[in-house]
C-alpha cells in the first residue's frame, strides 16, 4: 500500500529527475552540436544543423537520464538526512529501508526508458546522424566559406575514404589553388591538385564531381607502398572529373551502435564461431546493458550513500551520493565493455559486473541502515 511517504519521495525525486533530464539534455546537446562544428571545421547551414538535435536528444537520454534521477535522489536523501526526517521517521517506528522503496519504480522506468533509448531508438539516431552528415558536407559544398582554408571530412573509418580539402580563396563559386587529398586507414589513395576548379557533391551517388577543372594534376597511389600507381594524369582542363566518396552514400553504417539489439545478438554469436580477437557487437551490448541498469541502480545507491551524511550542507551529501556511484559505476562499465571487446570475458558477464558491484553496495549499506551502524 503506498503511504504519504511514498507519494512525498516519488513526487519530489520525479520531478527533479524531470527537471535535471531537460537540463542535461540541453546542455550536452549544446556541446554535441559545438562538437559537429569543429569536426566540419565550417558551420552547417542553421536547418541542417538544428535538425541533429532530435537523434542527439535520443541518443544522450540513456545517459542523461540515470545521472538526473541519481542527482534528484541524492539531493532529496541529503535533505532529508540534513532536516532529521530521517531520523524522525525511524524514532516513530519506521523500519531504515522504507524510504527507499518507492526509488524503486523510478529505477525500473528509467532503466526501462533507458533500455529502450540505447537498444531500440538509438541505432535509428545514429543512423540518421549519418545522414545529417552527408547534408552537412552538401551544405559547405553549396555555400563554401571564403579565405584559405583546410577542411577535413572523415568517412566511416577502415577502407572507406576521408577527404581532406584545401584552397587559396573562392572566387564565383570556383576553388582557387584547390588540393584534395582522398585516403583511408590503409594510406593515400588520390591526390588531385588544381589551378581552378567547381565542386559539386553529389549525396546520394557519394560522389564529388569537379567541373571546369583548369590545369589538375591527378596522382593515383598503392596505400599498402604509398606509391604512385602508374602515371600522373595531367591537363590543361577537364569537363567533368569525379571522386568517389563513399562518406555521402546512402547505404547506412554498419558499426555496433548502428544495430538493433537483436541484430547485435546475430553479430555476437557470429563473431563466437568466427573466434574473432575484436567484438564489437559484445561490446556494445555490454554498453547498453550497462546504460540502462544504470537508470535503476545509480539512484538508489546515491540515496543511500546520502543518507549517511550528518551534515547541514547539503552540498556535501550530493557529492558523497553522486561522485563514488558514478566514478564506481561507469568506469567498471567501460572496464567490462573492454574485456568483452578482447574477447576476455563472455559479453553475458560482463555486463553484469558493474550492476553486480552496485548492487553490492547498496545491499551492504542496507544492511548497515537496518543494524542501526549508520544512524
Amino acid at each position: 500500500m503506498i503511504s504519504r511517504l511514498d507519494i512525498v519521495i516519488l513526487r519530489d525525486v520525479a520531478l527533479l529527475t524531470l527537471v535535471c533530464v531537460l537540463g542535461l539534455t540541453f546542455l550536452f546537446t549544446a556541446l554535441s552540436l559545438y562538437q559537429i562544428v569543429n569536426r566540419f571545421e565550417v558551420t552547417p547551414q542553421i536547418g541542417t544543423l538544428m535538425s541533429f538535435a532530435p537523434s542527439l536528444w535520443v541518443s544522450l537520454l540513456p545517459m542523461t537520464l540515470p545521472m538526473s534521477a541519481l542527482f534528484a535522489a541524492t539531493l532529496v536523501f541529503g535533505r532529508m538526512r540534513a532536516e532529521r526526517e530521517l531520523l524522525l521517521l525511524a524514532a516513530s517506528g519506521v523500519t531504515p529501508w522504507r524510504p527507499f522503496v518507492m526509488l524503486i519504480p523510478i529505477g525500473l522506468v528509467a532503466a526501462l526508458i533507458s533500455w529502450f533509448g540505447v537498444s531500440e531508438f538509438g541505432p535509428t539516431a545514429y543512423a540518421e546522424r549519418h545522414s545529417l552528415e552527408r547534408q552537412a558536407l552538401a551544405d559547405f559544398i553549396e555555400s563554401p566559406p571564403q579565405g584559405p582554408r583546410e577542411l577535413h571530412f572523415p568517412g566511416k573509418g577502415g577502407p572507406d575514404p576521408s577527404i581532406d580539402i584545401s584552397y587559396a580563396r573562392v572566387e564565383g563559386g570556383q576553388y582557387k589553388d584547390l588540393k584534395i587529398l582522398v585516403y583511408n586507414d590503409l594510406g593515400l589513395l588520390a591526390s588531385l591538385s588544381a589551378d581552378t576548379a567547381s565542386i559539386d557533391y553529389r549525396r546520394y551517388s557519394g560522389t564529388l564531381v569537379l567541373t571546369q577543372c583548369f590545369e589538375p594534376r591527378l596522382i593515383e597511389f598503392n596505400p599498402e607502398t604509398g606509391k604512385p600507381a602508374g602515371a600522373p594524369l595531367v591537363a590543361d582542363k577537364i569537363n567533368e572529373l569525379r571522386v568517389p566518396f563513399d562518406f555521402g552514400s546512402d547505404t547506412g553504417p554498419s558499426a555496433p551502435k548502428a544495430m538493433v539489439t537483436s541484430e547485435l545478438l546475430q553479430d555476437i554469436a557470429k563473431d563466437v564461431e568466427q573466434n574473432s580477437h575484436q567484438r564489437g557487437a559484445a561490446a556494445e551490448l555490454v554498453r547498453r546493458v550497462g546504460l540502462a541498469l544504470a537508470g535503476l541502480l545509480l539512484p538508489l545507491l546515491g540515496a543511500l550513500l546520502a543518507s549517511l551524511v550528518n551534515h547541514p550542507n547539503r552540498l556535501l551529501a550530493i557529492g558523497v551520493g553522486v561522485i563514488p556511484s558514478a566514478l564506481g559505476y561507469y568506469p567498471l562499465m567501460t572496464a567490462a565493455t573492454t574485456l568483452a571487446e578482447n574477447g576476455t570475458i563472455a559479453p553475458q558477464v560482463s555486463m553484469l559486473v558493474a550492476p553486480v558491484a552496485t548492487a553490492i553496495a547498496a545491499m551492504l549499506i542496507t544492511a548497515g541502515l537496518i543494524r542501526g551502524r549508520w544512524v
